[in-house]
């Protein structure tokens, strides 16, 4: 509704409220019955768009980075844990004399160096590798559902910044139909056809919107606070004042089906088998690491000959009950422990599905009601009002009381989209199975 729609209307009203006590015939009404509580959307330079905002959020938030480093960490160390120990080299002299330290003086006396390896356990290599990448998948899988987390962090602070945003300017229109109250009670009452305390009601009415408005001016700038923290942002920004189209979720049976790749649920999976393979990690201790060197040594005494030396070296684990067991034991409670955790998990994404779809659905059949029912029944009711109190059967009292009832009424529907809404973001994160990449 433009500006001079609303001055019109105003006019109108006015000019209606004093000719009908006045006696006059009655004139239409349908401008200032059927006034929407209609959002008004301010406009500004380059809003930013939803969208962009989650391609900015998924760019530029510090946690992820750090996630991501973290799984590029892991891949690394995926390569390094399945290589063999590094080899030691030897150097040294042996059996020097003190006396003269000559090389020469005696037999035995030499420079030896020498080369040696590490073999470990049968396998061990292998696993420990393998359990690293199974840990980098599961970090991947977390970056992607923590991607998600944060989509739905965004969507929940931009719809409460809409909802806001709508209210005011919902308050605002009641804001002027109570200013109009006020100018009719002041009309009514210099012709002598109202009273003051009329007119006081009226104010009264009108004022205390006022605090309302600076109630939502507050939320509105802490939403837009926490859209710019998430967004990595050094000031709030402008958003665009449209409901985003978020996609219809799928039927319960089909959600349930799909959450076992819900990247959330599918780390915690990731992270069940490798602690699972941390277990055959620790049963490779049972056999023992074997280490093979050999080593040259030079002899300078005259005629005699230069020395070859080799050798291999085990280690004894004949005593497991203290080392060998007990580390096994311990990565079995890990591996269960994982267990339990990925079960919880499960049965909360389930819980947390079928509690989002029943309030989605709710707040579909509220909305519903809403448009077709209750806010036009209370405008109905408002105007029903509004014509007793013309022809004098009703006070002002009781117009105020009906007019307030279509602002709750009107707010109330915004409340319901914007839950409506959040409960659709919700069955999205939920839904979430491609790939999050920020």
């Amino acid at each position: 509704m433009s500006d001079v729609q609303r001055s019109s209307g105003n006019k109108h009203f006015l000019k209606w409220v004093a000719a009908v006590r006045r006696g006059a015939g009655p004139l239409s009404l349908p401008a200032m019955l059927m006034m929407a509580f209609s959002p008004y959307a301010s406009a500004s330079a380059a809003p930013l768009s939803l969208q962009n905002a989650e391609a900015i959020a998924l760019r530029q938030n510090p946690g992820l980075g750090a996630l991501t480093q973290k799984i590029a960490e892991l891949r690394h160390k995926a390569v390094a844990v399945a290589q063999l120990p590094d080899p030691h080299l030897d150097l040294g002299a042996l059996n020097l004399p003190l006396n003269s330290f000559s090389m020469n003086q005696q037999q035995m006396s030499m420079l030896s160096v020498g080369l040696s390896q590490t073999f470990p356990a049968f396998g061990k290599l292998g696993l420990e590798g393998q359990q690293a990448g199974v840990e980098a998948q599961a970090a991947a899988d977390t970056l992607r559902g923590q991607s998600a987390e944060l989509v739905l962090l965004l969507r929940r602070a931009w719809l409460q910044a809409l909802y806001t945003e709508n209210a005011m300017a919902t308050v605002r229109h009641q804001e002027q139909l109570e200013a109009e109250s006020v100018q009719a009670a002041l009309a009514l009452y210099r012709s002598a056809q109202g009273s003051q305390a009329e007119v006081l009601r009226a104010q009264l009415a009108r004022d205390s919107l006022a605090n309302d408005i600076t109630r939502l001016q507050a939320e509105q700038a802490s939403d837009l606070a926490q859209i710019a923290q998430i967004l990595n942002l050094p000031e709030p920004p402008s958003i665009e004042k449209q409901w985003p189209n978020l996609p219809p979720p799928p039927t319960l049976a089909e959600m349930e089906a799909r959450l076992s790749g819900q990247p959330l649920l599918r780390a915690a999976q990731a992270q069940t088998r490798a602690a699972q393979m941390g277990v055959q990690v620790a049963k490779t201790g049972y056999w023992p690491d074997v280490t093979v060197s050999v080593g040259y040594g030079q002899d300078f005494y005259p005629g005699s000959p230069n020395w070859l030396s080799a050798g291999v070296n085990l280690s004894l684990p004949i005593f497991p009950g203290n080392r060998q067991d007990q580390d096994v034991a311990a990565a079995q409670a890990r591996a269960q422990q994982a267990q339990y955790r990925y079960d919880d998990q499960h049965l909360a994404l389930t819980q947390q599905a079928r509690a989002a779809f029943a309030r989605y659905e709710s707040y579909k059949i509220q909305l519903q009601r809403m448009d077709r029912q209750l806010l036009p029944t209370a405008r109905n009711a408002f105007s029903a009002t509004l014509a007793a109190y013309s022809a004098g059967r009703a006070g002002l009292n009781t117009v105020l009381r009906t007019q307030k009832e279509v602002l709750d009424y009107a707010l109330t529907r915004l409340q319901y989209r914007r839950d409506l809404a959040i409960s659709a973001a919700e069955l999205d994160f939920l839904t979430a199975q491609g790939e999050m990449q920020p």
